[in-house]
């Protein structure tokens, strides 16, 4: 294949119309990181997620802005508040030929809500019952009235319940079938995936037949993979490799906002604090302390200093393709006068010591963003030195509460649980709170997921629910500070029509050629 496109690049090149091109069918795509299993709903992660949906179709689908489309499902009716009643696609065939039931969705949708190794249970852990009501139809029970249910299946695979059950999972994943675009060839775990297209797809058959998804985890290896044409699409360009990619004649750039949110977060609850020298109190626990920092950072000079613009400014946590972002919200300006003014009204003039915590190998230039931080905070008089780890070191420290403040992201593939999960005072043992982290708490927005704010069916009185809660953690309190929106971006060579996605999922059945 490299050959072959090679040869076209070089008539392409010439003004040439070349055959050579239009017979290339394979796609080479180079990813940061690999699938860690084939299991669809063992693991919720993005790359993970990427790799299995070539194989499996997801219940619903989520498109590039944010709205959620008929997919396997192709309607659903709220018939009673914890019921739904949901139509399966006609057609639909899996790669062994066998049709697709309302009993392999009934069977697909359990599994995610109760096998003990589903991760899936973020999404659909409030389903107590699916079952096939015909051939056609499936009716699902919820625990508590849950609107977003339609959205959580977009995250759900669709598994055929026969040829699992014949042999076991295990069995399964070793020729594993599913009804998505691309059939298995092969997989070497976190290291690459063949596939070859499905001729009998329901939606569109893909235009390149074989593809192969690899995982290169070196920034520089992938940009220097794309420009030898030894890939196709490069996964995640660093700002600083645009402008290397962009001179090359047979390769550009493509980038999107992402639904990831970069922020920043302090210790909520302890007096004494790892992060800070031996003997201070934990000024953190000081509101006025909180919206200093806020005001310290310069948001749009580490997007355009730090991240080369491939970034967006985040005026507030939910990014823009979020439900419950606000068109309307405005964060504190940046204005180190006033921070100053605010460390002084709460005691600390002479400022303090403080280590920032920081991963250096899960976002785009983290540890530069953490170290730009940094200087930003010494400006003001919070003398701050970066710990930056690595993603395996980073995030079980961060679980055992070794920090006083850290740099983090989060992608909003699930809105709903998000918002308990970051602002619910945090009860493990509960399921409330999972990521909160810095023990965030406020009385009345516990009572707010008490209450179901979240659970009511009308979409206005619903998002202003949510928004109430945001304003709320976010503005009042500051229990997070949102910095800025990370882009999706991708390295594409020339002849290939590519766009990233916000969702931050790269699928090569989306390539197009670009005649």
């Amino acid at each position: 294949m490299r050959i072959l496109y090679k040869l076209a690049t070089v008539l392409v090149a010439a003004g040439l119309v070349t055959a050579a091109f239009a017979q290339d069918d394979r796609l080479d795509v180079a990813f940061e990181g690999g699938a860690v299993t084939l299991d669809p709903h063992a693991r919720s992660e993005t790359t993970t997620f990427a790799w299995q949906h070539h194989i499996f179709d997801t219940l619903t689908r989520r498109a590039p802005d944010g709205a959620i489309l008929p997919w396997v499902l192709t309607d659903w009716e709220n018939v009673e508040p914890t019921v739904w009643r949901m139509s399966v696609r006609e057609g639909m065939t899996f790669h062994d030929g066998t049709p697709v039931t309302a009993e392999d969705v009934a069977y697909s949708l359990t599994r995610a809500a109760t096998a003990p190794e589903s991760e899936m249970k973020t999404y659909v852990g409030g389903v107590t019952t699916a079952t096939a009501i015909d051939d056609g139809t499936v009716e699902v029970e919820t625990a508590q009235a849950d609107p977003a249910l339609p959205i959580n299946l977009s995250n759900i695979a669709l598994l055929p319940k026969d040829a699992v059950e014949a042999n076991g999972m295990q069995a399964f994943l070793e020729n594993p079938i599913g009804s998505g675009p691309y059939t298995f060839v092969d997989w070497q775990q976190d290291e690459r995936l063949e596939l070859v297209a499905y001729d009998d797809y329901w939606g569109d058959v893909p235009e390149y037949r074989e593809v192969l998804l690899r995982n290169i985890p070196s920034g520089s290896a992938r940009v220097a993979a794309l420009l030898s044409g030894e890939v196709d699409i490069a996964q995640k360009i660093l700002p600083q490799d645009f402008a290397r990619v962009e001179r090359d004649p047979n390769a550009y750039v493509t980038q999107a906002a992402s639904i990831r949110t970069i922020y920043l977060t302090m210790d909520y609850w302890r007096t004494e604090s790892p992060g800070l020298p031996d003997g201070i109190e934990n000024p953190f626990l000081d509101p006025r302390v909180r919206l200093a920092v806020w005001h310290a950072i310069d948001n749009e000079g580490i997007v355009e200093a730090v991240m080369g613009g491939a970034a967006t400014v985040a005026e507030q946590f939910p990014p823009p393709a979020i439900e419950f972002h606000d068109p309307d919200a405005e964060r504190p300006a940046y204005d180190p006068e006033r921070a100053r003014e605010l460390l002084a009204e709460a005691g600390y003039e002479d400022g303090f010591r403080l280590i920032l915590d920081s991963p250096n190998d899960r976002y785009l230039n983290d540890e530069f963003v953490a170290e730009a931080i940094a200087g930003m905070l010494s400006e003001v008089g919070i003398d701050t030195d970066v710990r930056a780890q690595t993603r395996t070191v980073f995030f079980p420290s961060l679980n055992e509460g070794a920090f006083t403040m850290y740099m983090a992201g989060w992608g909003w593939t699930a809105p709903y649980p998000t918002l308990p999960g970051f602002m619910r005072t945090r009860d493990m043992e509960a399921g409330h709170g999972t990521f909160n982290r810095p023990r965030y708490s406020s009385d009345s927005i516990d009572e707010a997921f008490i209450r179901g704010d979240l659970a009511v069916f009308d979409d206005d009185e619903r998002i202003a629910n949510a928004r109430a809660i945001l304003d709320e953690a976010i503005y009042e309190d500051v229990a997070y500070i949102p910095l800025y929106y990370e882009n999706t971006i991708a390295g594409v060579r020339s002849g290939i029509e590519f766009e990233s996605r916000p969702d931050e999922v790269m699928y090569a059945f989306e390539a197009k050629r670009d005649d």
